[in-house]
């Protein structure tokens, strides 16, 4: 099929916020249809837009708890499952160029705006959704008001698949591009055996391996981000489980400590694991109260 600009995306959403309806979708460049999630539809004049981005393999349902906090405090949260993954259409888990992610980033918020003209943006992303997140920023510097990221993808050292990245390299991605790489181990998103589980039986979810083109997209970005570290500037709070299993602490440490910008915060929860937002109490309470407190300082400055 071929491919539309974003300004062609646009007239293919069909969500419209008179009708209050928690659930839309579009079509993104590629011709698939994309899943999109409203929270925020019964909100007549919100404070301001946040865009929620999940992570690899997941989807964004499991975001409500945070999303209807922050609804609570007049934001208005919207997000989508990135193509592959979730409700939307497109190969499981793969993807032909990383950016594709934050295409449809910028095309969603783009036509929420159409309605809210005014309002600033913010944008939260964990795991891979914070390396597509930080993207983002990088492409555009002056769109979000605030960035916020949980247990982030920063650079390329960062964790266990390094060495797997490397052997498998371009030439396997390119013949075989989804060929099954490496499979994430489930049992270290959460303390909380509740959550596990869910995950597990969550039939949105993603569980076989990842694919190599996706890997090496991913190991690209990675790479991008790690090098432009020193360019961010804009305000950014960054928390992550001391003991993440899958994307180290060692990623939002780099981020922190190489960026620019004079308005950063990161958090470090000792003992906790990757979905600091889903996390055993009291951690998860704690973390979700500090990216809502810090939103909400933020949008009040």
């Amino acid at each position: 099929m071929a491919s539309k600009d974003n300004s062609d995306v646009t007239k293919t959403f069909t969500f419209d916020k008179t009708s209050k309806k928690s659930e839309g979708s579009f079509v993104n460049a590629n011709g698939l249809k994309i899943y999109c999630k409203y929270w925020s539809t019964h909100l007549d004049s919100p404070r301001a837009l946040l865009f929620m981005c999940h992570g690899a393999a997941e989807h964004v349902g499991p975001y409500t708890q945070l999303a209807e906090l922050l609804t609570e405090q007049n934001f208005y949260v919207f997000g989508h499952d990135h193509q592959g993954h979730g409700q939307s259409e497109g190969d499981r888990v793969h993807i032909d160029d990383f950016r594709h992610y934050s295409r449809d980033v910028f095309a969603h918020i783009d036509r929420i705006k159409v309605d809210f003209p005014t309002l600033p943006v913010y944008i939260l992303g964990h795991s891979m959704g914070g390396a597509v997140t930080i993207i983002s920023a990088l492409d555009r510097p002056d769109y979000f008001k605030g960035v916020v990221l949980i247990g982030p993808v920063v650079t390329n050292d960062q964790n266990e698949v390094g060495p797997v990245l490397a052997f498998f390299g371009k030439i396997i991605a390119r013949i075989f591009p989804q060929f099954p790489v490496f499979a994430l181990d489930d049992n270290l998103i959460s303390r909380d055996p509740k959550v596990v589980e869910a995950y597990k039986n969550d039939k949105l979810n993603y569980l076989g391996k990842c694919k190599a083109k996706w890997a090496l997209c991913i190991n690209k970005a990675m790479i991008e981000i790690e090098s432009k570290l020193s360019t961010i500037k804009w305000p950014f709070l960054t928390i992550h489980g001391e003991c993440d299993g899958l994307v180290m602490c060692v990623a939002s440490k780099k981020l922190y400590e190489k960026a620019a910008s004079e308005d950063k915060t990161m958090t470090i929860y000792p003992g906790a694991y990757h979905q600091l937002h889903l996390e055993i109490e009291p951690d998860g309470s704690k973390a979700r109260k500090e990216i809502v407190d810090w939103l909400v300082k933020h949008e009040q400055q």
